[in-house]
């Protein structure tokens, strides 16, 4: 069982969620969230929410939404939505601030016992990116924990930014994916550090036992550019969700340090919602469904984004890594 909400499927259910096509809900993609208040609506003033974060609540009844707004001010928080049905969804407001970060986004949250874990990129000036954590009783009032994963040191893959972090929590130790890029210098100093520049971002990985201390692997589990990933366990299969341009991407592995690219899982809508990409999606599996939420792009440059969900069906898989 995964903790947090969002639940490890059977092999009947992964059988009903893995099929010969993808599969479009009639609806879908169904805008969910609009950025409409002063900490989303982004310099332009038009709205800029994404990076969803879906989990039952603590009774199990209803859903909450953890997701990344831009404010007017350009600076990034991340919000909080709830639902009783995953469709409708009332907003409460900023969960965790920037405080003096020009940039606080990318939940990636987790359940263990009684306490919520947040996983998260922050970034103190531009878009120097690292990752931190805060955790929570309720949900709603968290401690911040500060950064857990800094940037690598010296003249590797990883040397520039580290971000948008997907967190399992399995067999007692925490599993995070993450993206990173290098500094020119390491670029230059390393070939690895070099590919990685050259593809623009790379998956990295790293283990806890506490949440706190991370031992990271010195190179990437999967390249083709790769980030702003999601991670969930369907059954046996781990899926990986990608952002791209072109639409949700996806990849398959069977323990999580070695991925097998599997193509585009979503295209493009046609519309105007989602013009220019798919982006920061996150895969969520209920009653038998798979659910697909991501910050839909209808501006070129990818700060004009809506939440909106899809349902879909994974091809077939074939061999996995």
């Amino acid at each position: 069982m995964r903790l947090g909400g969002r639940s490890a499927v059977g092999a009947l259910a992964v059988a009903g969620l893995i099929g010969a096509t993808v599969s479009l809900a009639a609806d879908s993609p169904q805008l969910l969230l609009k950025g409409e208040s002063e900490t989303e609506l982004a310099p332009h003033g038009q709205g800029n929410v994404y990076a969803p974060d879906v989990h039952r609540d603590e009774d199990g009844n209803g859903w909450i939404m953890w997701y990344g707004g831009q404010g007017h001010d350009g600076h990034d928080r991340i919000h909080r939505a709830d639902s009783t049905d995953g469709r409708h969804w009332e907003k409460r407001g900023v969960g965790v601030d920037c405080g003096t970060a020009n940039h606080v986004n990318d939940p990636s949250v987790v359940r263990v016992g009684s306490l919520w874990w947040m996983f998260y990129t922050v970034a103190q000036t531009a878009e120097l990116d690292e990752i931190a954590l805060a955790t929570s009783a309720d949900g709603l009032h968290w401690e911040k924990r500060g950064v857990v994963l800094p940037k690598g040191e010296g003249a590797v893959w990883d040397s520039w930014k580290v971000g948008r972090p997907s967190v399992l929590f399995e067999n007692g130790r925490f599993r995070m994916w993450y993206d990173g890029q290098p500094t020119t210098e390491a670029a230059a100093a390393n070939a690895l550090a070099g590919v990685v520049k050259r593809e623009g971002r790379a998956v990295g990985y790293a283990e806890s036992i506490d949440g706190l201390t991370w031992l990271r692997r010195s190179e990437p589990v999967f390249h083709e550019g790769a980030g702003a990933i999601d991670v969930v366990r369907l059954g046996d299969p781990l899926i990986m969700v990608i952002e791209s341009g072109s639409g949700v991407r996806w990849a398959s592995s069977t323990v999580g340090l070695s991925w097998q690219g599997r193509g585009r899982l979503l295209p493009l809508s046609g519309g105007d919602l989602d013009r220019y990409g798919q982006v920061t999606p996150f895969l969520l599996e209920d009653a038998g469904k798979l659910r697909l939420f991501f910050g839909a792009a209808r501006r070129r440059t990818w700060d004009g984004n809506s939440i909106v969900v899809a349902e879909v069906v994974l091809p077939p898989l074939g061999d996995t890594p």
